[in-house]
């Protein structure tokens, strides 16, 4: 099976992910090892506060994707934003000023981890309003979504999609989190996954352990539907029916 990362800071020096070439690329052979094909560049975009601007970044995109392909050339690589939700956002979307996903009308939002969940309702609901189809990245993060299958279920019903880290599934028993995690999987909730890697050390883009589990849990075939299925009809900008 050839993985889909729909999440990852390796598009060197344009955020708090990878610095150089050198690391992206040592991010990539680790990606690749682990049988990672596919690869979403998603950098961070903060209204008013990126270090590019959209033009510059699809440069930026372009030329990294030359060099990996020297080396990988069967490694597949998009280009999106991870958008830092606030007031404002939809109009720079409109304004295309924002990254989607492959251009297509999918965006990867991010929240503050503190945020109500009323906020993030409303907010989802001006992206929907809009026309988006908005993923919300690494789901598990959100204290007001924790332990509350009924908001999973009304965002889901917005048509919003969910991504977790891969990695969020690791834990035992005694772990709520990792716990709260193996549900919402199990339960067929998450749409995506992806790394959400950002270096060589903490936050590298392993996935075979976690793999191993969701295959054992879940059965192959849902397997390929978060980690492949799903992913390829999102950067073709088709509806995904979980």
């Amino acid at each position: 099976m050839e993985y889909f990362d729909i999440h990852s800071h390796i598009l060197p020096g344009v955020d708090d992910g990878s610095q150089s070439l050198e690391e992206s690329m040592a991010m990539l052979d680790i990606a690749y090892q682990e049988g990672t094909r596919n690869v979403m560049l998603t950098p961070h975009y903060m209204r008013g506060r990126n270090q590019y601007n959209k033009e510059e970044l699809k440069k930026r995109f372009v030329d990294f994707k030359q060099e990996v392909h020297r080396k990988y050339p069967d490694m597949q690589l998009y280009l999106g934003n991870e958008i830092l939700y606030e007031d404002g956002i939809v109009d720079d979307l409109k304004a295309g000023l924002i990254q989607t996903m492959n251009d297509t009308k999918y965006v990867l939002v991010e929240f503050n981890i503190r945020i109500s969940y009323n906020q993030l309702y409303q907010a989802i609901r001006k992206l929907t309003n809009a026309r988006y189809r908005p993923i919300i990245a690494h789901v598990e993060r959100y204290r007001c979504l924790f332990k509350h299958l009924e908001r999973i279920d009304e965002l889901v019903r917005m048509e919003t999609y969910l991504q977790m880290n891969i990695s969020s599934v690791y834990g035992g028993l005694l772990d709520e989190d990792a716990r709260w995690c193996k549900k919402l999987v199990r339960e067929g909730y998450i749409s995506f996954f992806g790394t959400d890697a950002h270096d060589l050390e903490n936050r590298a883009p392993y996935i075979t352990d976690y793999v191993a589990w969701i295959e054992k849990k879940c059965g192959v075939d849902a397997l390929e539907q978060m980690f492949v299925n799903n992913a390829k009809k999102m950067i073709e900008n088709q509806y995904i029916i979980d």
